[in-house]
């Protein structure tokens, strides 16, 4: 159900996105796109909706609309209102909460929408309340999966909670890594030969990752969040120009070993951390986007998860791997003076 919707707002991306080179070049400016105004307006008027019927809670709107396009409005309007997706965040938590909406064959009526969309505040407060950071901020919320049965549109929400921290110094030509920034792989062992179980190297890649992401020249919302996930040693991390077969020596763009092979070092000093780096930025900005997306102006969010772990083979050896999961969206700037985005708590 997801898809359909997203289907069809991408086509109106295409649409805005293939009117001439000005539109590109105001893009880069950060000033206001048509689409920028067409999704804001959109918004604003269920906004206004959701208002009149908090003002007149008796009377029952005879306006329905698809239910692809409800989905749309509950997860756009959403993080237009309570999304702070141009943070930086050290670490995440995602909560998952389920839903369902009344169908009317294959619609569903505009007082139903916005009930369900005051319903959708408040359990999300309530989750996001409950996360035991110090400092915190509500990235975006995602509708997964929808599923239609007995005239009910079930559906899920993942509510991604980022917890604030102080943004790593930006990185220099070479990379974010310096003396002394040698990362045990993964499983949160520290640094090499200290073994404090602090961090980890796949830790440190989100951190320096995420740590360039926030545009400090504007601010956003974000629409049709998706989540993308890439595993170490899988083919479509594999790095085109390296040769064949694999040999443990950057295979590919996430880090991966296999004693299977040959030796593995799970020690990442800073030369290596910083080759992963730009690995990750070359996936994660040009590959993932261009495989996924095609033309479609998505953009990526966030780093929520990154870990390293191992799976064992016989012979006592195992193969050692980096995985993530990364959350990708279309960014669409504020227009005008706005009251938005606001802290949910």
């Amino acid at each position: 159900m997801k898809a359909n919707f997203l289907l069809i707002s991408c086509a109106l991306v295409l649409l805005f996105a293939g009117c001439s080179k000005d539109t590109d070049t105001i893009r880069e400016e950060k000033t206001i796109s048509a689409y920028d105004l067409k999704v804001g307006n959109s918004i604003n008027s269920f906004i206004s909706k959701v208002e009149y019927h908090k003002e007149y809670p008796d009377l029952k709107s005879l306006e329905t609309i698809s239910a692809d396009s409800a989905l749309w409005y509950l997860e756009s309007t959403f993080n237009y209102c309570y999304g702070f997706p141009n943070e930086f965040y050290k670490s995440f938590v995602v909560d998952t909460l389920s839903f369902s909406l009344l169908l009317s064959g294959n619609d569903v009526n505009m007082t139903d929408l916005t009930d369900k969309f005051n319903e959708m505040i408040q359990d999300v407060s309530t989750t996001y309340q409950a996360v035991n950071f110090g400092e915190k901020g509500l990235s975006l919320v995602n509708l997964q999966e929808a599923s239609v049965a007995e005239d009910q549109l079930n559906f899920t929400v993942q509510v991604v909670t980022g917890e604030r921290g102080e943004v790593p110094p930006s990185p220099v030509l070479d990379g974010p890594f310096e003396e002394g920034d040698d990362w045990w792989y993964g499983e949160m062992e520290g640094r090499c030969d200290e073994f404090l179980l602090d961090s980890d190297a796949a830790q440190q890649l989100m951190l320096a990752m995420n740590a360039t992401l926030p545009d400090p020249e504007g601010n956003f919302y974000v629409i049709h969040p998706v989540n993308i996930s890439r595993k170490g040693g899988e083919p479509n991390v594999r790095r085109e120009t390296d040769p064949n077969p694999p040999d443990n020596i950057y295979d590919y763009y996430l880090f991966y070993g296999n004693e299977q092979i040959g030796d593995v070092d799970l020690c990442l000093n800073r030369n290596v951390m910083n080759t992963y780096y730009r690995f990750l930025r070359q996936l994660l900005l040009n590959i993932i986007p261009n495989e996924e997306f095609g033309q479609l102006n998505y953009s990526l969010i966030n780093v929520t998860n990154a870990q390293g772990t191992y799976k064992n083979y016989p012979n006592n050896l195992r193969e050692y791997y980096h995985e993530g999961l990364f959350n990708y969206g279309i960014k669409i700037h504020y227009v005008g003076e706005i009251d938005f985005p606001v802290a949910i708590d």
